[in-house]
């Protein structure tokens, strides 16, 4: 067989290959070493990430999601949430299920974050009459992923942690006090006196 016939043939082979093999940022992004947050997730194989432009539309589809952004802010306090925006889309409030918390310099980093969209709706009264409609657009993460490792502070310790109250110290045991005592029922003082242990008192 010619040897231009042989390299077609691997060429086509390999287009085929790769044309089979789909594109996803997750699986790519793992492999990369960026910084797992949450929980580990089996992302599936074909999943592609949600515009944010699309969450809306994406929260009527009662399924798992991901979407790929950039960190725009962190909760300064501890870590517990963030908002993620596009450069084109209105930014998105990052929820984070389960407590775990994100690092608070995160800022300007890329992000995938693996989650469910909530939309919530409602109107605002202005003040010529005028009803304004608005949304407010949230997802729910169970797993993030960050671009990068190097010059990311620790997280800090999940918010459920930090919450539960320490255990409380035991009162020290009451001691009965000899001596001078008040007779709570009387309002007397009343004087008890105490016995050595094995001396008796014997009549004159």
């Amino acid at each position: 067989m010619p040897i231009r016939s042989i390299t077609f043939l691997l060429l086509a082979a390999l287009t085929s290959s790769l044309a089979g093999c789909a594109h996803n940022p997750w699986w790519e992004a793992e492999r990369s070493g960026w910084v797992l947050y949450g929980r580990a997730v089996d992302v599936p194989r074909k999943a592609q990430p949600v515009p944010l432009a699309m969450l809306p539309e994406a929260s009527r589809w009662d399924t798992m999601l991901y979407v790929e952004a950039w960190v725009e802010s962190v909760d300064q306090q501890d870590g517990g949430w963030a908002t993620i925006g596009d450069g084109t889309s209105p930014p998105v409030m990052l929820l984070l299920k389960d407590g775990f918390t994100l690092p608070r310099n995160a800022r300007g980093r890329r992000i995938l974050a693996w989650g469910r969209p909530l939309v919530a709706e409602g109107s605002v009264r202005a003040a010529d009459g005028a009803t304004n409609r608005t949304q407010s657009v949230d997802l729910l993460a169970e797993a993030v992923l960050i671009q990068g490792f190097y010059g990311l502070e620790p997280a800090p310790r999940p918010v459920s942690d930090r919450r539960n109250p320490e255990p409380a110290a035991l009162p020290p045991p009451l001691e009965e006090p000899l001596g001078d005592e008040e007779d709570p029922a009387r309002g007397e003082v009343m004087t008890t006196e105490s016995t050595p242990a094995g001396v008796v008192d014997l009549p004159d």
